[in-house]
């Protein structure tokens, strides 16, 4: 199974912020689409990306962000289940060979990447992340060099934690591998190798050594939980409120050991935001590629009012936010001017510009517009 059950169609940019030079692009394949099962594939894309946009931060980059999607057919529909891993048994004819039952674990979704890799990088050079939607509703997913995700129930929060790991080198933020209670005995108790390359897990819960301390408020106890009995998850809920950024123990499939920034994350259990940590790095990673970053033009028509934003990396940071009327003695109104610190550390600046004139108003501007 591979190649010769089935056939590349072509590519479409489904979110179009400009040049692939310039942006950050998320391509996005199907493997186990039958033909006739191509618009389900285009559904199940825009889907994505309609979660995707809602999604901090997501939204206040996504005039970053170019989508594409790339339909590729295949003989059969769905993916290899085997039954060694509690499967149906089914196999599957795709193109890029689907599999769950990967590493012995069912949910451990993988194609083959080189295959991918080859298709991509004939369609598009330039592509930042790359991720393949498989026609199952077993649930599965996984990252590496692409990340997969299956049409399992709460597919798109699957996708979502999967290019976490894919797209900006996140670690798994939970306690166990196979599942708590299901590891073998002592394979997951305590970690004891070096500090992990990873930037949301860490072996170090110092206040002014681990590595995201700069979050870390000085009320906040440092490690901020710790596990009783490194034989098994802890069982203890979330001691501080949900957005409190510390070192809570066990992470990185170790029940100890290991450390995360918050009690809870996306890379840890799907449904909740991603943790301060990882919006950083999502943040310092697509932002370079939003068109705020460098002067543009645009305009407002009469009696419009427009809200425009700005991210830095910093509080308060040395970024400016503005408009300019091209024509002198243009009249632009401009209030209710904002600057909020985020979670990780950040700053968005706000700024409201209205046209009380008749006419319309060209101005050259620094911002996104909300």
């Amino acid at each position: 199974m591979g190649t010769s059950d089935g056939s590349v169609i072509g590519i479409t940019k489904v979110v179009d912020h400009g040049d692939p030079a310039l942006r950050w692009n998320l391509v996005v394949l199907g493997d186990g689409y039958q033909a006739a099962q191509l618009t389900q594939f285009h559904g199940d894309v825009q889907n994505f990306a309609d979660v995707m946009y809602q999604t901090p931060p997501y939204d206040e980059l996504w005039c970053g962000i170019n989508i594409y999607r790339i339909d590729v057919t295949s003989t059969d529909s769905g993916a290899d289940d085997p039954t060694a891993c509690g499967g149906t048994g089914a196999t599957a004819r795709t193109y890029f060979d689907a599999s769950f039952c990967n590493n012995g674990i069912r949910r451990l979704l993988e194609v083959n990447t080189t295959t991918v890799h080859n298709v991509v990088n004939a369609q598009l050079p330039q592509a930042h992340m790359i991720m393949v939607i498989v026609n199952s509703t077993v649930y599965g997913g996984s990252g590496g060099s692409v990340a997969t995700f299956s049409l399992a129930p709460n597919a798109q929060e699957i996708g979502l934690h999967e290019m976490g790991h894919t797209a900006f080198g996140f670690a798994d933020e939970y306690e166990y591998y196979a599942g708590c209670g299901v590891d073998p005995p002592g394979s997951h108790d305590s970690y004891t190798g070096s500090e992990p390359g990873q930037p949301n897990i860490t072996k170090d819960a110092g206040r002014t050594t681990n590595k995201w301390h700069d979050l870390v408020l000085a009320a906040t106890p440092m490690p901020t939980t710790s596990n009783a009995n490194c034989a098994q998850c802890d069982p203890q809920p979330n001691p501080q409120q949900p957005s409190t950024v510390g070192a809570y123990e066990g992470a990185g499939y170790y029940h100890c050991g290991l450390y995360r920034p918050q009690f809870t994350c996306r890379m840890r259990a799907l449904g909740n935001p991603y943790c301060a940590v990882c919006q950083r790095v999502i943040r310092e990673t697509i932002g370079p590629h939003m068109s705020s970053w460098t002067w543009g033009s645009a305009a407002i028509a009469a009696g419009q009012t427009q809200r425009w934003w700005l991210w830095w990396p910093t509080y308060p940071g040395f970024e400016v936010i503005g408009v300019q009327a091209m024509t002198p003695g243009d009249e632009l109104r401009f209030d209710t001017p904002g600057f909020q610190r985020n979670p990780d550390g950040s700053g968005t600046m706000t700024i409201t510009v209205s046209n009380p004139t008749a006419v319309t108003v060209a101005f050259h501007f620094r911002g996104t517009r909300l």
